[in-house]
């Protein structure tokens, strides 16, 4: 054997600390988040609710509004109900809801259709909770236009920190949170993704650009 292997072989002994370091720093708990998740819903439920698609995306890194879009093919309707649950803390129990009704036009033959939204904080998988006030970063309700009868999406903009009343992640955290939808209408109801399973995690805000201006 030649002097080089020796040297070689305790080189690389003393750099397995280094490298199983590298691999605990890479564990998924400390990988980057995406700013957008999507679900793709399999059809297992009547057409009236089936939801095809929900979308979650990340605030701009200087503000704070969370997006929540969900789509179903066949259009939005009077007697819809639309409930979203939200997580923040990775464990099995909702930190709260929002929930919007839709309910018949005031004035006939108009195509809008009167939103009744809330938001509750707390009560798990129920409707129940303690209702809070709840709007996007400039003070609206989460869902303002998205109201026409027969429409397939609705986009929901929602301050989700300040709406579940806790406080924003703090230095370099951007937060993360996961969603659990439904869909319902009379006796028939569809969840995406299906059951009460979450989403994919999602990160809270997007990452600062400095190409795009000053990040401080």
């Amino acid at each position: 054997m030649s002097a080089e292997r020796p040297r070689r072989l305790l080189a690389v002994l003393a750099s397995l600390p280094v490298v199983a370091a590298l691999l605990v720093s890479a564990s998924p708990a400390q990988a980057v988040l995406p700013e957008t998740v999507t679900v793709h819903d399999s059809r297992t439920s009547d057409p009236v609710v089936d939801i095809s698609e929900v979308e979650i995306e990340a605030s701009w890194y200087w503000d704070s509004e969370q997006t929540v879009y969900v789509r179903v093919p066949h259009g939005f309707r009077p007697g819809h109900r639309l409930t979203v649950w939200f997580d923040l803390d990775g464990d099995s129990t909702p930190d709260g809801h929002y929930d919007l009704q839709m309910k018949p036009p005031k004035k006939r033959g108009s195509k809008h259709m009167v939103l009744a939204q809330e938001f509750r904080r707390g009560g798990g998988w129920t409707f129940g909770g303690t209702k809070a006030r709840c709007s996007d970063g400039e003070g609206f309700s989460p869902a303002v236009a998205e109201d026409l009868i027969g429409g397939r999406d609705i986009s929901l903009a929602m301050d989700l920190w300040s709406c579940l009343g806790v406080p924003s992640p703090g230095g370099a955290s951007s937060g993360s949170w996961r969603v659990a939808v439904r869909v319902a209408k009379g006796s028939h109801a569809d969840m995406a993704p299906n059951g009460r399973r979450w989403s994919k995690p999602v990160a809270g805000w997007g990452p600062c650009d400095p190409s795009g201006g000053s990040c401080g």
